[in-house]
């Protein structure tokens, strides 16, 4: 198992927004926990209570629609045929039928009394209630654990990008997108936020596509941490999300992801193509890094060789660098006065300036960088901490 823990991203303000949602889905999960218990412990006095009433008139009275009566009863049919199957039983059609309206009954009762308080919550349908709410919405606590653990590290950093404000539209915009992806193209019910979670790490992509994911290796007893590029992680969920819709199955809304991360994508691009977000020095946009990968700019390292510098450096990392011949000096003559004979005087080569910047770590490790790399930030080949190279 993989786990994310930690992105590398400078944050400028406090992404309190993010908070308030992760804390309001905990909260709402909560009622609906309760909400669900209550109900749950009452079940069995409603299975009697309806134990003598058509299934028409309980779907009437609960407010089933037709279509999503013959849904269910299709569900039922399914499960009929395979534990005869499995079980082969000898029943009359009578008690086939009494078993199979029982299952009908039990399944109504399940989704629309059970869940009676949040059912007008859950996506099903383009009823404005389903389509805002459903993302509030968890089928369990692992649900929520994962869609928080996600919604924390790659949501605080785009809701400090784009700022407290912005980031609420955002937000519950890319929700509607991934529900509506998944109205369209698979249908049926569906809860929970990683569709607009995926909205999110979308947008992550686009603003901080060089900045490292910390990750955990989890296969007890052993547990390692290791460092990745937060573009080729995001890009690996992507394919995982393109899999499960080619392959089906599992329960995933896999449209819902994929549509939510569609929309945080061009909602990250028209954010930079209108300015609403500007890139800092020591930041590069996934625009900027192609194209550096497209035409990339020579920059002299300190060796006296040339390679190629991102803003963000790592000192321990060697520059791929390219040796270029030394010129010989040829000295040049000047004339200082038009009247007298010009007298030769040779230019002597100039002493190169100390442009280095000399600092250390908080580990005790000195550092030596050139001065033109101040206000960049890069690792430390020690203790491998983030340094911020001092303004000279």
């Amino acid at each position: 198992m993989i786990i994310p823990a930690h992105v590398d991203v400078p944050q400028d303000r406090y992404p309190v927004v993010n908070w308030l949602i992760i804390a309001g889905a905990i909260a709402v999960f909560v009622w609906q926990t309760i909400s669900i218990q209550e109900r749950k412990a009452q079940l069995p006095a409603m299975e009697k209570k309806y134990e003598n009433v058509s299934v028409e008139d309980m779907a009437k009275e609960f407010g089933v629609k037709d279509a999503q009566l013959k849904e269910i009863e299709k569900k039922v049919e399914k499960i009929t045929r395979s534990l005869e199957d499995e079980v082969p039983v000898k029943k009359g059609r009578n008690l086939q039928e009494q078993f199979k309206e029982t299952l009908v009954k039990q399944s109504i009762l399940e989704q629309y009394y059970v869940l009676g308080e949040i059912r007008p919550y859950i996506l099903d349908g383009f009823a404005l209630k389903g389509l805002f709410g459903y993302m509030w919405l968890h089928g369990g606590i692992l649900h929520l654990l994962g869609n928080m653990l996600f919604l924390w590290i790659f949501g605080n950093a785009v809701c400090a990008k784009i700022g407290n404000l912005r980031y609420i539209p955002a937000y519950l915009g890319l929700g509607i997108v991934a529900g509506i992806s998944h109205l369209i193209f698979t249908g049926g019910s569906s809860l929970g936020a990683s569709g607009a979670i995926n909205g999110i790490v979308g947008m992550f992509l686009v603003f901080f596509p060089q900045n490292e994911i910390t990750c955990y290796w989890i296969f007890l007893p052993y547990i390692r941490q290791f460092n990745v590029s937060s573009a080729w992680m995001i890009l690996f969920w992507l394919a995982f999300d393109i899999l499960g819709v080619i392959l089906g199955g599992g329960g995933v809304a896999y449209f819902a992801h994929l549509g939510g991360f569609a929309g945080g994508v061009v909602l990250a691009i028209l954010m930079l193509k209108f300015k609403m977000v500007t890139m800092e020095r020591y930041e590069k946009s996934l625009f900027q890094v192609i194209e550096e990968y497209r035409h990339p700019s020579p920059i002299e390292s300190p060796s006296g060789y040339y390679g190629y510098l991102n803003e963000t450096t790592n000192l321990q990392q060697e520059l791929p660098l390219v040796p270029i011949p030394a010129v010989p000096f040829e000295p040049k003559t000047i004339s200082i006065d038009p009247v007298e004979k010009p007298k030769m005087i040779p230019l002597e080569p100039q002493k190169p300036k100390d442009e280095f910047i000399r600092f250390a770590c908080s580990c005790g490790k000195r550092v030596k960088m050139p001065a033109k790399y101040a206000g960049k930030t890069g690792k430390c080949p020690q203790c491998n901490a983030r340094l911020k190279i001092p303004e000279k």
